[in-house]
C-alpha cells in the first residue's frame, strides 16, 4: 500500500532521480520501489557509508548491485558510480524510526541524512512509514533535516507548505 500510494503521487512520477535506501526488516519495504523506479527508467541511487557521519549516494542498475555494507545494510558495490547531490528533479526517500506531521524525524542517531542533505533544500524529501510510526511530536535539533511529506499505508501526509499542490 505504501509503494502504491507513492507511485500514484505526482512528486514521484515527475522525479527523474530517486535517492532511496535499502530497508531493514522493521522499515517500510523499499525493494518494490527500487525495482519499479528502475523499470520506469528513473536513475536510482542508494547510500554508501563513508566514515563517521559520511555518506554518498551511488547509482545502481539493478538490485543485484547491492551488497552488504556498513552494519550489514545493503549498499551499492564499489563499481557503482557516485551520484551528484540531489537537486530539483530528485526525490529523496529517508528512513526513520518515528515521524511527526511537521516533518520531523527520529532516525537511528548517526546524523548521516542530516549531514548529507545540509544545503540541498531544492530536492523533495519524503519518508516511507507505517502509520504506527507517526507520533504527536518529535523533538528536533536545529541541524535536523525535515521531510516534506510522509507516505503511509493509510495516507499521504504533507508536512511542508511548499508541497501542498503536488500530490
Amino acid at each position: 500500500m505504501i509503494a502504491k500510494r507513492l507511485f500514484d503521487c505526482a512528486f514521484y512520477q515527475n522525479a527523474r532521480f530517486i535517492y532511496c535506501y535499502a530497508s531493514l526488516k522493521d522499515e517500510a519495504g523499499t525493494n518494490m520501489i527500487i525495482e519499479e523506479a528502475l523499470r520506469n527508467g528513473k536513475r536510482v541511487a542508494l547510500p554508501r557509508v563513508r566514515g563517521k557521519r559520511g555518506m554518498e549516494f551511488c547509482f545502481i542498475k539493478s538490485p543485484a548491485d547491492l551488497k552488504p555494507g556498513f552494519m550489514g545494510i545493503k549498499e551499492p558495490g564499489p563499481w557503482c558510480p557516485k551520484a551528484p547531490a540531489p537537486f530539483k528533479d530528485s526525490l529523496v526517500l529517508m528512513p526513520g524510526i518515528a515521524f511527526d506531521r511537521n516533518g520531523t524525524r527520529a532516525g537511528y542517531g548517526g546524523g548521516y541524512y542530516d549531514t548529507y542533505l545540509e544545503g540541498h533544500s531544492e530536492c523533495i524529501k519524503a519518508a516511507l512509514a507505517y502509520s504506527v510510526q507517526i507520533a504527536p511530536e518529535i523533538p528536533a535539533a536545529p541541524t535536523d533535516i525535515k521531510v516534506d511529506m510522509i507516505v503511509t499505508e493509510k495516507e499521504l501526509i504533507i508536512c511542508s507548505q511548499d508541497f501542498r499542490e503536488i500530490r
